[in-house]
């Protein structure tokens, strides 16, 4: 019955939730007041991360294309053993730095309102978002974007709430439910705005050294990876509505 209650309970919230007015305008407002508040965590780990995959470009053990933004990590064969295990250690390194940075922007907003460690129903979330988003985007590109945006608040859920996995994705997808247009625009908003920026910046360093310009690449791409966690945090905030009184209540 509990269960039960919270699922039409939730769905209640979900449906508060389209009310509201979240349009481009807020969703970028918000992605701001998140950085804003923790620009210190933001800095340590576009800082970390940028530093860490530059020691990589400067060791010759891993390649970022000096004039172009990318998400990611990947491996050329012919580079061998050791740039495979360096792009291990900093697939592992963004995970951890992601979940590490998710946290403590939730904590800044007053959103975070649970304890101890939410690591592995974090990992095991993104998995699972991931793994479908790429069926969606190899069978048809449209599905694939589509639960990109609706699971896009789920890391919210799972670490500022507490849910589980299976449940933070279902939260994510009823709150989004009605501002999905909002949220891939201003997506792509950032992304292109961050595409701009990035190349201009790393053109220009790059005309002036190759290494120099792969090196400013690899903070710029780590700052870019920080935003996007801002985003995230920004869509959560505005969609969870009192959905966090909702977990503690019937969890």
């Amino acid at each position: 019955m509990l269960r039960q209650a919270a699922s039409i309970q939730a769905d209640k919230l979900a449906g508060e939730t389209m009310d509201r007015n979240i349009s481009i305008g807020t969703i970028l407002s918000e992605l701001v007041a998140v950085l804003s508040a923790s620009l210190r965590d933001f800095a340590i780990f576009a800082g970390g991360l940028g530093l860490l995959t530059a020691i990589g470009v400067i060791a010759g053990v891993t390649e970022t294309e000096s004039a172009s933004l990318s998400f990611g990590y990947s491996v050329d064969a012919s580079q061998g053993a050791a740039s495979a295990l360096f792009e291990l250690v900093l697939l592992v390194a963004n995970i951890v730095g992601g979940y590490w940075l998710l946290k403590q922007l939730l904590a800044a907003r007053g959103l975070l309102h649970t304890q101890g460690n939410r690591f592995w129903p974090y990992l095991g979330m993104s998995i699972l978002t991931g793994l479908g988003a790429i069926v969606g985007l190899i069978l048809v590109i449209v599905p694939g974007i589509i639960v990109l945006i609706r699971w896009s608040a789920a890391s919210g859920y799972v670490i500022g709430a507490g849910e589980s996995v299976t449940d933070s994705m279902s939260t994510s997808w009823r709150a989004t439910s009605g501002h999905s247009w909002a949220i891939f625009f201003a997506a792509i908003v950032v992304f292109l705005g961050l595409i701009v920026a990035a190349g201009t910046v790393v053109t220009v360093f790059g005309a002036l050294n190759a290494t120099l310009g792969a090196v400013v690449s690899a903070f710029i791409e780590s700052a870019a990876s920080g935003i996007f966690a801002g985003f995230v945090v920004a869509i959560y905030s505005l969609v969870s509505h009192d959905t966090q009184q909702l977990s503690e209540t019937f969890g």
